[in-house]
C-alpha cells in the first residue's frame, strides 16, 4: 500500500480479492511512512496510521470490509529502523536533547559525539552562503531550530539564548527563560509553554523575534556558532569526511537503527501493532529487515510472547547456500523468497546454460564471473555506504589485544571476511556458533587466507577474529568481543541486502540470473532437489509463505523471470538472435573516448529485457503500447547501468553513456523491420515461458506452505524491478478480467492465452481447493510421484495427503521443443503416450476431480499423462470425498 493504494482502495478491492480465493491480505506496514529523500524509499514509525494511505477513519472502513469478506490482515513490521527526520517524534527527541532525551536509547548511536548527519548537498559553508538555511520558529513542533532541504533540525533549549541575543523585546525574554525551565523529562510541556508565548505575543515581537532569526540565518559565522552548540553535526551527503555515529540501515543513511533488543523500546516499538492485533482483522505480521537486528532470534521470541501462539508471524530472512530453517525463531516460516529459487531451478536447462555461459563470455569478450562476483560488489558497498561502521569494528579490535595492532590490517582483515560470506550473517548464541554458520565463517577465512600472496600476517589476524567470535569468554574483554560479534553480524546482513538490492546481478550472465536466489549452478536432479526442500518445507515449515515475486530485490516480474529461464533451452537460438540483432545495429554504437557504446554486455541486456517484458499481444503499430514498453526499457537500462560496476555503484553518473544507451533503445524502437524479426523470433520463448508460469503457479498452490500471490500476479506479471515506481493495480480491470474468465470455457481461455486470463482461473480453482480442503494442503505429508517413460524427466509430480484426502499434483518443465509448432502453450499429447505416473495403492481406485477442467476419474496404478494433459498442460487432481 501507498499513496496510489491506499486504506480506500484496497477496501474497494476486497469484493474481488474474495472472488480470487484470497483469504488474507499481507500488506506493508499501515504505520506512518516517511520519504526518504527524493527516492522512492520509506520507513515507518510505528505510533500512527498513515495519514496518506487515510488513516484511521480509513483503515476502519478497511477493517470493517475484511470483517464482512472474513479475510484478515498481515501487516509488515520494520523494527530495524526508522527514519532519522523530524517527522519521526522519537528522532526529534533525540536531536532536540540528545544524549538525555527521553528516546535516547531507542536508537544506536554513538554517544561520544555529537550525532552526524549526513544530509547537505555541499559543505555547509557553501550551503550557508547560498542561502540554503534559515532558522526560525517551526509551529508544528512549537520549536525553534534550523530548516534544511525540507527538513527541520530543532536547536537543544540550551541554545535559545543564543539564537535569541540581542531581540529585547518581552517575548524573546520569556522564551529564553522557557528554555532555561525545560527539561528532558517534559518536552511536551516545554513545547506547550512554547507555543503559548509565542501566541501571547503581539505581532510586533513575533516580527522582532523573525528578523533577528533571519539575521543569523543569513550570517555565515554566527550561524555556525550556534549550530555548534547543538546535539546534532550536519555534514555532507556524499565522501563526507567525519564518520557517521549511528547505525543506519542497508538502503538509506536517512534511517537509523532501533535498539529492539531492548525490553522498553521493543514494548515502545510494538504499543501500536499489538494493540491492533487485539481489535481488528489483522491477525499477523511480517517482519522485515530481520537479520540486521542485533537479536533476530530474540526478537521474534519476544515478539511471540507478545502476540501470542495463534499469531500468524514470519519474516523476510532469505536463506542462501544451503541454510535451513530457524527451529528457535518461534515464527511460522519465512515470507517464501526461496522458493522463487527452489521453483525456478526445474526450469533452467543447466547444460543449455553453461553452453550459453560460454558463448556470453567469449563472444562478448566479458571477464563477468558468473553466476556474479557478489565479493567485489559487497566490497565496494562496504566500503562506499559502511564505512564507518567498518572503521568501528577494527577500533573494537584494537580492544581485544590483537597479534598486529595496526588499524589498517584489522580494517582490511574485517573487510575481507564481510566481503567473503556467501550469506547475509551468521548467528551465535551464548557466544557459540552452529556448526553450520561456524563451517562458514571458516570456510570464508580459509578462502581468504588460502589466496596466492596473502601476508602471513592477515591470516593471523583472520585467525584471531574467528577465534574471538567463537569462544568470546576468552577474548580479553569478553563484553567487548561480543559487542564486535553483534556489530560484525548486522553489518554482513546490511552490506549483503543493499548489494543484492542494487549492484552485481545486473552483471549475472546471459540469462539475467539476477534474482539472488537463483541457483545458476549445474544440478544433477532438479527434481529431486525440488523434492527433498518440499518434503523438508512439510515437516519444518508447513505455514511458512511461498512466494514467486519479491519485495525489492528481484528486477523482473514472476513470468517475465519464466521466459529469460526458457532462453536456456533453446541457447544456439538466443545467441544467434542476440548476434544478429546487434550486427543489424552496429550502425547505432557510439564512440565516447575510445569506448564502444552501448558495450556488448549491456547489447544483450537491453534484448533480454526486451524479451522478457513485451507483451504477446502488442502490435508493433500500436504507439501507445510500444511507448509504454520502450519506457519501461529505459528506466530499466538506465537504472542498470547506474548500479553496474561501470558507474561505481551509484558514485557518479555518466551522462555521455547514459544517453549513447538510450539513443540505442530509442533507434531500434524505430526499426520496423528488427521489431518484426524480433516478435517472431522469441514466440517460441513466450509459449515456453507461459508454460513455465503455469507450472510455476500450480506448485506454489499445491506445495507445502501458505501460496502468496503478489498483487496483480495473478494475471501475467512482466514487469521490471519493484525498486522502480511500481504502477498502481488496477483491481476493477482484474475483476472484470475474472468475470470473462469464470464465463469462458477452458479451450477458450487457452486460446487466448495472452490476456492472462488463463493464469488468473489457475489461481482461482486451486484456491478454491485450498479453501474446500484447507487440511490437506495445511497439514497434508508430500509425497514425490515417480515417472515412466520417454518424457519422464520433462514432469514434476507429488501428491499430498491428509488421513483420506489426496491431492494429486503434475506439471511440465523444459518444453520448448515441445512447443515450437504451436501458436498457444498446450502440449502434444502423441508425445506423452509412453509416460504414465506410477500410483500408489493408497490412492489406487480412489476417485479424483481435476480442478482446472472438472473431469472426473478413478486412477488405477499407472496414470498416462497423455489423458491428464490431453486438456490442461497441468495436471491438478482432488480426491472426492468419501
Amino acid at each position: 500500500m501507498h499513496t496510489d493504494t491506499t486504506f480506500k482502495e484496497t477496501t474497494d478491492a476486497i469484493s474481488y480479492l474474495k472472488a480470487l480465493g484470497i483469504d488474507a491480505l499481507s500488506v506493508s506496514s499501515p504505520f506512518q511512512s516517511v520519504q526518504l529523500g527524493e527516492s522512492d524509499l520509506t520507513a515507518t514509525v510505528p505510533t500512527g496510521l498513515d495519514l496518506q494511505m487515510g488513516a484511521e477513519s480509513g483503515f476502519a472502513e478497511l477493517n470493517s470490509e475484511l470483517a464482512r469478506a472474513d479475510m484478515h490482515l498481515i501487516v509488515d513490521l520494520n523494527p530495524n529502523h526508522m527514519p532519522a527526520s523530524h517527522e519521526n517524534a522519537w528522532w526529534f527527541d533525540v536531536l532536540e536533547w540528545g544524549g538525555s532525551a527521553r528516546y535516547a536509547n531507542h536508537f544506536d548511536i554513538d554517544w561520544t559525539r555529537p550525532i552526524t548527519l549526513p544530509v547537505l548537498d555541499r559543505p555547509i559553508g557553501e550551503e550557508i552562503e547560498a542561502g540554503k538555511f534559515q532558522l526560525a520558529f517551526e509551529r508544528e513542533h512549537a520549536s525553534l531550530g534550523v530548516s534544511y532541504g525540507g527538513q527541520f533540525y530543532p536547536l537543544t533549549p540550551s541554545s535559545y539564548r543564543k539564537a535569541l541575543e540581542g531581540i529585547a523585546n518581552k517575548a524573546a525574554k520569556a522564551l529564553i527563560e522557557t528554555a532555561n525551565d525545560a527539561t528532558p523529562a517534559a518536552p511536551g510541556d516545554f513545547h506547550s509553554d512554547v507555543l503559548r508565548e509565542l501566541d501571547d505575543a503581539d505581532v510586533t515581537e513575533r516580527l522582532e523575534i523573525a528578523a533577528g532569526l533571519n539575521d543569523i540565518s543569513s550570517d555565515a559565522d554566527r550561524l555556525t556558532e550556534l549550530m555548534c552548540l547543538q546535539n546534532w553535526r550536519l555534514g555532507v551527503a556524499k565522501g563526507a569526511a567525519e564518520a557517521i555515529s549511528y547505525r543506519h540501515s542497508a538502503d538509506s543513511k536517512r534511517t537509523v537503527g532501533v535498539r529492539i533488543e531492548d525490553k522498553d523500546v521493543f514494548a515502545d516499538y510494538h504499543k501500536l501493532a499489538l494493540a491492533l492485533l487485539d481489535e481488528t482483522q489483522i491477525r499477523g505480521f511480517r517482519v522485515n529487515g530481520i537479520d540486521e537486528l542485533a537479536d533476530p532470534a530474540g526478537y521474534t521470541r519476544q515478539l511471540r510472547l507478545q502476540a501470542g501462539d495463534d499469531t500468524f508471524v514470519v519474516t523476510d530472512k532469505i536463506l542462501l547456500d544451503g541454510e535451513k530453517y530457524m527451529d528457535d525463531w518461534n515464527v511460522n516460516g519465512t515470507a517464501g523468497y526461496e522458493f522463487i529459487s527452489t521453483v525456478a531451478d526445474l526450469f533452467i536447462d543447466h547444460g543449455g546454460l553453461a553452453k550459453l555461459q560460454q558463448m556470453y563470455q567469449s563472444e562478448l569478450e566479458t571477464s563477468t564471473e558468473f553466476p556474479g562476483d557478489y565479493r567485489y560488489a559487497k566490497a565496494t558497498i562496504l566500503h562506499s555506504s559502511f564505512a564507518d561502521e567498518l572503521d568501528k569494528l577494527a577500533q573494537r579490535l584494537t580492544e581485544l589485544e590483537p597479534p598486529h595492532a595496526d588499524e589498517l590490517l584489522l580494517r582490511r582483515a574485517v573487510a575481507e571476511l564481510v566481503a567473503e560470506l556467501p550469506i547475509y550473517r551468521t548467528y551465535s548464541k551464548d557466544g557459540t556458533f552452529s556448526p553450520f554458520y561456524l563451517d562458514t565463517l571458516q570456510s570464508a577465512a580459509k578462502q581468504i587466507s588460502d589466496r596466492d600472496g596473502q601476508p602471513a600476517n592477515e591470516r593471523e589476524t583472520l585467525a584471531f577474529i574467528l577465534r574471538i567470535m567463537s569462544s568470546e569468554e576468552t577474548a580479553s574483554s569478553p563484553e567487548a568481543a561480543r559487542s564486535f560479534t553483534v556489530r560484525f553480524q548486522q553489518l554482513t546482513a546490511a552490506v549483503m541486502a543493499q548489494a543484492i538490492q542494487k549492484s552485481y546481478r545486473y552483471a549475472r550472465g546471459p540469462i539475467a540470473l539476477d534474482e539472488l536466489m537463483l541457483n545458476a549452478g549445474a544440478t544433477a536432479d532438479p527434481i529431486g532437489a525440488f523434492h527433498q526442500k518440499m518434503i523438508e518445507r512439510a515437516v519444518k515449515v508447513p505455514s511458512g509463505m511461498l512466494a514467486t515475486s519479491f519485495s525489492y530485490a528481484t528486477k523482473f516480474g514472476e513470468d517475465a523471470r519464466m521466459r529469460l529461464l526458457a532462453l536456456s533451452e533453446a541457447s544456439d537460438v538466443w545467441a544467434g538472435a542476440v548476434d544478429r540483432w546487434r550486427r543489424h545495429h552496429a550502425g547505432n554504437l557510439a564512440t565516447i573516448e575510445d569506448m564502444i557504446v552501448p558495450d556488448p554486455r549491456t547489447e544483450w541486456l537491453i534484448y533480454q529485457t526486451l524479451a522478457a517484458i513485451w507483451p504477446v499481444s502488442l502490435r508493433i503499430d500500436d504507439d501507445a503500447g510500444m511507448t509504454s514498453v520502450r519506457e519501461d526499457l529505459i528506466a530499466f537500462v538506465e537504472r542498470a547501468i547506474r548500479e553496474s560496476e561501470k558507474q561505481s555503484f551509484w558514485t557518479g553518473v555518466n551522462k555521455p553513456y547514459e544517453q549513447a544507451v538510450l539513443n540505442y533503445v530509442d533507434r531500434i524502437f524505430m526499426d520496423k523491420v528488427f521489431l518484426s524479426e524480433f516478435v517472431e523470433t522469441m514466440k517460441p520463448f513466450w509459449l515456453t515461458g507461459a508454460l513455465n508460469s503455469f507450472s510455476q503457479t500450480v506448485l506454489k498452490l499445491t506445495a507445502p506452505g501458505i501460496p502468496v500471490v503478489h498483487s496483480g500476479a495473478e494475471t501475467w506479471d512482466l514487469s521490471i524491478s519493484p525498486s522502480l515506481k511500481r504502477r498502481p493495480v488496477n483491481f476493477q480491470d482484474l475483476k472484470d478480467q475474472l468475470a470473462y474468465a469464470d464465463q469462458s470455457p477452458l479451450n477458450l481461455l487457452l486460446e487466448d492465452w495472452d490476456s492472462g486470463c488463463v493464469k488468473q482461473q489457475i489461481v482461482k480453482s486451486h484456491l478454491q481447493v485450498r479453501q474446500e480442503r484447507a487440511e490437506l494442503f495445511a497439514e497434508g505429508d508430500y509425497t514425490p510421484l515417480t515417472a515412466t517413460g520417454k518424457q519422464a524427466d520433462h514432469i514434476v509430480a507429488f501428491y499430498r495427503q491428509f488421513q483420506q484426502q489426496y491431492a494429486v499434483v503434475a506439471v511440465p518443465r523444459l518444453c520448448f521443443d515441445m512447443l515450437k509448432p504451436f501458436n498457444r502453450p498446450v502440449l502434444p499429447l502423441p508425445e506423452w503416450e509412453d509416460t504414465f505416473l506410477q500410483i500408489p495403492d493408497a490412492l489406487a481406485g480412489k476417485e479424483f476431480r481435476h480442478v482446472i477442467t472438472g473431469n472426473v476419474q478413478i486412477l488405477g496404478s499407472k496414470f498416462p499423462l497423455v489423458e491428464g494433459l490431453r486438456e490442461f498442460p497441468a495436471v491438478t487432481l482432488i480426491s472426492e470425498r468419501v
